[in-house]
């Protein structure tokens, strides 16, 4: 098969999720100065006040922290789409590091956001949930679709001695998507809230008890997932941790009750949440540890058990 000549598909995808991203970024500016919009984000937040909001520094840091990785591992896929082997063929021909679906699932996650943009600083309280539900969906499918290339590209990574791209997806693309995957998670739970107080009329502290406690079960979930289940594709992942501890950590410190009041039960939600997030942090880092240890021999095996089997299943494939 000849891998030196470029996939248009490949390439239309690729550019179609460089020109949504350009256009968030475009538009997230447009909206802070309140051009092509009614409202800018920030004071729709502060229309709709809830008792587990971070605080205000929380924001831009999470956002701009967002939109840097993600554009560095944009240009890190833009760069690997156009690298060749010794003997001419592209990479991405020749490795399917970067499956078709995981640009779809992105170019989604941009539309929802746009959508997200408009809806919300129109004060659709409701649709803007149905958006942010929607985009974090999308965010969720792209790492899933990113997590099963990179294993099932791993051992021909190995083979053309390309470690460094191993890494480079770990670290750039799987860590960048969780904690943008993170924080929009966070902000759907805000949203629902929002949604419950301001547009169903419940009563506030049972809508912010409702959002708090389906984020623990997310937490909860999400450690099951991947020290258990996922622990193969997810091993390396580790921002969303990170994320969760500075947002709820952020929202305790922006509502924590003066002195003489007394602790709400949201507060006490919080700080247990902050405290369980922190606990499943560390028994992430101790599962890393033991898997890259103790079970070393026994992983190893497993592989090598694989490889075996792949090679004589391409041994008996018909011609």
């Amino acid at each position: 098969m000849n891998y030196e000549q470029h996939n248009l598909k490949n390439l239309i995808l690729l550019l179609l999720t460089v020109l949504t991203y350009t256009a968030v970024l475009i538009l997230n500016r447009l909206a802070s100065k309140k051009i092509f919009f009614p409202n800018d984000v920030g004071s729709i937040s502060r229309l709709f006040p809830l008792d587990i909001t971070p605080a205000p520094i929380i924001f831009p840091i999470i956002w701009s922290t967002i939109y840097i990785w993600q554009t560095i591992w944009l240009i890190y896929v833009i760069t690997f789409h156009f690298r060749r082997c010794s003997n001419r063929d592209l990479l991405y021909r020749k490795i399917q590091l970067f499956h078709p679906a995981f640009f779809l699932a992105f170019v989604f996650n941009n539309v929802g956001m746009i959508v997200w943009l408009f809806v919300w600083t129109n004060k659709l309280i409701g649709w803007s949930f149905v958006g942010l539900l929607f985009l974090t969906l999308a965010l969720y499918l792209a790492l899933y679709v990113s997590y099963k290339s990179l294993y099932l590209s791993r051992d021909q990574l190995i083979n053309l001695n390309l470690k460094t791209d191993f890494w480079m997806v770990s670290i750039l693309v799987h860590n960048g998507l969780a904690f943008f995957a993170t924080w929009v998670t966070i902000a759907s739970c805000l949203n629902l809230a929002t949604y419950l107080t301001y547009g169903l009329f419940i009563e506030l502290n049972i809508s912010t008890t409702c959002s708090l406690l389906i984020l623990s079960v997310i937490c909860i979930l999400f450690s099951i997932f991947e020290n258990f289940i996922w622990q193969k594709y997810m091993l390396y992942t580790f921002t969303p941790w990170i994320v969760l501890i500075s947002g709820l950590s952020g929202s305790l410190y922006k509502n924590y009750p003066k002195s003489g009041e007394n602790l709400s039960r949201n507060n006490i939600i919080t700080m247990l949440l902050v405290l369980i997030c922190a606990c499943l942090f560390a028994f992430k880092i101790i599962m890393f540890c033991l898997y890259k240890t103790i079970w070393k021999e026994k992983v190893d095996k497993k592989e090598s058990h694989r490889l075996l089997q792949a090679k004589q299943e391409n041994l008996t494939a018909p011609i």
